[in-house]
């Protein structure tokens, strides 16, 4: 697998005259664009998915964190109701 270090040299990089022109974190942030292009070029919608659920469940692990994939009921909003927090 590519890092972000081979992606930085990659010729879709290298070869852009608007990357040539640009700061260095925006380089960085396009190879690392370019790298999650790749990695998910070849999967399907459903694996796509898995692989994205996969990659935040391992970023929130460490935080003690889960994923909530029960959403049913949540997310409405009710207009004129305000919420007030207690800080």
């Amino acid at each position: 697998m590519k890092t972000v270090a081979d992606y930085m040299n990659d010729p879709r990089i290298l070869n852009d005259p608007d990357m040539a022109k640009a700061l260095e974190p925006i380089r960085e942030i396009h190879a690392i664009r370019l790298m999650l292009q790749d990695e998910r070029a070849e999967m399907s919608p459903e694996e796509e998915v898995e692989y994205l659920n996969k990659k935040a469940e391992e970023f929130l692990a460490p935080m003690g964190k889960t994923l909530c994939y029960d959403l049913i009921g949540q997310g409405k909003l009710n207009p004129g109701v305000s919420v007030v927090q207690n800080l």
